[in-house]
């Protein structure tokens, strides 16, 4: 019975370790989206952040009404892109503290699942150094008794 009980254990320890891999990979694609994330944000912010600069170079030496109308144009989609981007990054940080809940609750379960497993060992243990300290009793009282 111990012994099924402890193939039981290892079983689902080895489940539960393939679970906290997939997890990780998991985690890892998840870190990796939102680092890709956030360094296309930060180059259309550093654009946008260039693109003034170089407007303002342009309107100390004068613009016409149709470049200006054009600029405020671009820098109206140029926001947009910000605005969608940042709510990719939103998104994948949202995700990425989903998957390191869901690899926690994994790591919890593979825990739990080994100090099961050092119990049952430690239990089995302690049961045959009794069965074994019985015996070596049982043993010193019978050669006690034939003298």
């Amino acid at each position: 019975m111990a012994n099924i009980s402890k193939n039981v254990l290892k079983m689902l320890g080895e489940t539960a370790g393939k679970e906290v891999d997939i997890a990780t990979e998991a985690l890892a694609k998840a870190m990796k989206n939102a680092s890709e994330a956030q360094s296309k944000y930060d180059m259309l912010t550093q654009y946008r952040q260039d693109y003034l600069a170089n407007l303002s170079k342009t309107l100390e030496s004068g613009m016409n009404a149709e470049a200006h109308q054009n600029f405020h144009h671009f820098m109206a989609k140029l926001d947009q892109a910000l605005s969608g981007q940042k709510d990719v990054l939103v998104s994948a940080q949202y995700q990425v503290t989903v998957q390191k809940q869901l690899w926690q609750a994994c790591q919890r379960k593979k825990l739990s699942y080994e100090v099961l497993t050092t119990r049952s060992d430690k239990k089995m243990h302690q049961a045959a150094n009794k069965k074994a300290q019985k015996e070596s009793d049982e043993f010193a009282m019978r050669a006690s008794h034939k003298k």
